[in-house]
């Protein structure tokens, strides 16, 4: 296969098809051309699942279970592992079993269905440390130590990522590994809604100068159809880690600011800031409080890991929100043939506008 096909493939799995990332997927690989999707998720179909006039095909199932996941791999000729347990508030025990096991099951399935192709999503935190970044490649940050991650999510994925970028054989089984950063669009249920429903208590976290990377779901979820298509013997994608944004970084909070000003909210910037240091000292608080509760009171326990309440104040959404995190592109450009769809500034003024005429999705 010469990688510089413009049709996905025939038969294509998708796991984890009802979030943001893996329905936008499904949708994208149907309309250019793909002949049979398999939609993989633990969830029931959607009311509004859309099915190409029976070519995508929704398969109700559980990652952590090998019998589901083998059954939905066999035939296709490419699974996109995007399912993963995703965010801070769940059960530090409940990660592995879904982002690690989950990742292993995929891979056994693909052998032993003869199955050629496995595209990973992964994510920028496995790489991260807590500390601001600019413009930096991929590839140029290694995978955090173990015991040094900053939340269980980013150590069952990265485990799940090398599981995965480690089973490439350079001929029978190919892989890669593409992850967004900061990805965002239209259906959202956990980035943009955030904001939103708490626009009016919003305060800038600490300068309000930092750099972040972002990405529209359709660049993205083109940049892992574009991975498909770079996984052929020879290839320098084989066993690789690319990272995809929008291009150019922008001011995280002046992207913040623009959304909740258009939908009517007082501009962030006329408010004062809260400094970081003094954020973090109440969120570490908040947890320690939390996690201490927790032991006595079983309500308590579900509102701390449901992120209900205070208890959704958490060192890590702090940190994030307070450190430069802009990624350089160019190898995710040279080597998968990336180019984004859309412009960040076009991307976030679709958003803005699904979330305007579908406010009962989020209010």
């Amino acid at each position: 296969m010469s990688g510089k096909e413009t049709k996905p493939p025939k038969r294509c799995v998708v796991t984890g098809a009802g979030g943001l990332v893996g329905r936008r997927l499904v949708e994208m690989l149907a309309e250019q051309g793909a002949e049979h999707v398999v939609a993989f998720d633990i969830i029931n179909e959607p009311s509004d699942w859309k099915d190409f006039g029976g070519r995508v095909v929704w398969f109700k199932g559980d990652l952590t279970k090998e019998a589901d996941v083998m059954k939905a791999c066999a035939g296709a000729d490419c699974v996109w592992h995007i399912g993963a347990l995703v965010g801070p508030y769940f059960p530090k025990e409940a990660y592995g079993p879904v982002n690690y096991g989950g990742s292993l099951n995929v891979i056994a399935a693909c052998k032993a269905h003869k199955v050629r192709k496995i595209v990973m999503s992964s994510s920028p935190s496995t790489r991260f440390d807590g500390q601001s970044f600019r413009r930096v490649k991929g590839e140029d940050l290694p995978i955090r130590p173990p015991g040094t991650f900053l939340e269980p999510y980013a150590e069952t994925k990265a485990q799940g990522e090398v599981a995965v970028r480690n089973a490439s054989d350079g001929k029978d089984l190919l892989t890669v590994a593409v992850s967004p950063h900061q990805v965002y669009g239209p259906r959202d249920k956990l980035f943009v809604p955030n904001f939103l429903r708490q626009a009016n208590k919003l305060r800038i976290f600490g300068s309000g100068e930092n750099e972040i990377s972002m990405v529209y779901v359709d660049n993205y979820c083109h940049a892992l159809i574009l991975g498909e298509r770079a996984l052929y013997p020879g290839s320098p994608a084989l066993g690789k880690f690319y990272v995809v944004t929008d291009g150019p970084p922008v001011n995280a909070w002046d992207s913040v600011d623009s959304m909740v000003t258009a939908f009517g909210y007082p501009s962030l910037r006329s408010k004062f800031k809260i400094p970081k240091h003094l954020l973090l000292g109440i969120a570490y608080v908040i947890s320690w409080i939390g996690a201490l509760l927790s032991l006595v009171s079983p309500a308590i326990k579900d509102m701390v890991q449901k992120g209900r309440g205070p208890f959704k104040l958490k060192p890590f959404a702090v940190t994030m929100m307070t450190i430069d995190r802009s990624f350089d592109i160019s190898t995710t450009e040279k080597e998968l043939g990336y180019t984004p769809l859309y412009t960040f500034e076009e991307g976030w003024a679709e958003t803005i506008k699904w979330y305007k005429e579908n406010r009962s999705e989020w209010a």
